[in-house]
């Protein structure tokens, strides 16, 4: 049994290969998804409003993620809780159902290592409840 790409894609993916995709599905700017988070002065804390949050969370990573090696992640008490996947140019895509700061769903993008982000930056994008929708 050997690894393939996630999506059954025949190629392992960057993330700028990704990108357009996101870009026509998700509010995108100066290298950032969604809307600033609360917290003070950082713009790496994200938000996107969903009807769906989980869905909305786990599409997001599916299309962001598309053709990296992707591997389960794991809390202490060895209970899943989530995916990581790895693409070629070395960034790596975290998504967790519930995350330990809020309880929403998120989705981390580091890039620290990437070769060619396409000029997406580092951030942690939490999904949350559309106002008027609970």
């Amino acid at each position: 049994m050997g690894t393939g790409y996630k999506g059954n894609t025949s190629h392992y993916h960057s993330i700028s290969e990704n990108l357009p995709k996101m870009i026509e599905k998700y509010s995108y700017t100066n290298g950032y998804f969604g809307e600033k988070g609360k917290g003070k002065g950082n713009n790496k804390v994200r938000n996107i409003k969903s009807d769906d949050p989980s869905k909305t969370a786990k599409e997001f990573y599916d299309t962001i993620a598309h053709g990296g090696i992707e591997e389960s992640t794991f809390e202490r008490d060895g209970t899943e809780n989530g995916k990581m996947a790895h693409l070629s140019d070395g960034s790596v895509i975290t998504w967790r159902n519930v995350s330990h700061s809020d309880g929403s769903p998120a989705v981390d993008i580091n890039i620290e290592k990437s070769s060619d982000n396409g000029g997406i930056k580092k951030q942690k994008i939490h999904f949350v409840k559309k106002e008027g929708n609970k």
